[in-house]
């Protein structure tokens, strides 16, 4: 089950920058107190953790989307970005978009951005937007606590949720069988279209 973290203001202060909303944006950053989150993702933890959204009116186009990630280890792990269509409860479908398996080393707070590409999507549809360490599993040699910036109370983002699997490598998982929630939270996150 994912936990709830409030970090320390200076661990922020250190390093933290959040994105500067754009137009054609949905956002949370503006409702994030800059510190609270949930934990943990990462090689031995939870494998997927994601941020379900509603595409707004309008947009037909996906560009990039936006966590924030703190770090508790000098280790590294493998992890991609994801795209799919949400069916209510789980992924659906074949992967709209998948982020080329990148390499991430988290000591500081910071910005972990997929996408840059313009992937399809239908105003009034919800998608899930996820990084996942699931496909690059066997990499896994040490541990890898990697905490989200998150909006733990609040329904900060109406039009979705935080969600996350605990699949040990089995990516499968993500269209067969229902994420798991925490309740109405969000995840600190952004999304831009293009």
């Amino acid at each position: 089950m994912s936990k709830y973290l409030m970090l320390s203001a200076a661990a922020m202060a250190l390093a933290f920058a959040a994105p500067a909303a754009a137009k054609g944006t949905i956002s949370t950053y503006k409702s994030w107190d800059g510190h609270s989150a949930f934990f943990y993702f990462g090689c031995g933890y939870s494998t997927t953790y994601g941020q379900v959204i509603t595409i707004p009116d309008g947009q037909t186009h996906l560009d990039e989307f936006h966590f924030t990630w703190f770090g508790e280890t000098r280790h590294r792990m493998f992890v991609r970005g994801e795209v799919y269509a949400w069916d209510g409860s789980k992924a659906t479908g074949s992967a709209l978009y998948e982020s080329k398996r990148r390499r991430i080393r988290l000591i500081l707070p910071q910005n972990v951005v997929f996408g840059g590409t313009s992937v399809p999507v239908t105003p009034g549809n919800q998608y899930v937007i996820f990084a996942s360490i699931d496909k690059d599993y066997e990499s896994c040699t040490k541990p890898t606590p990697v905490r989200w910036g998150a909006i733990p109370s609040g329904d900060a983002y109406p039009g979705g949720m935080f969600v996350y699997q605990n699949n040990k490598g089995d990516e499968e998982r993500w269209t067969t069988v229902p994420w798991n929630t925490n309740g109405r939270s969000d995840l600190a996150f952004e999304v831009h279209f293009p």
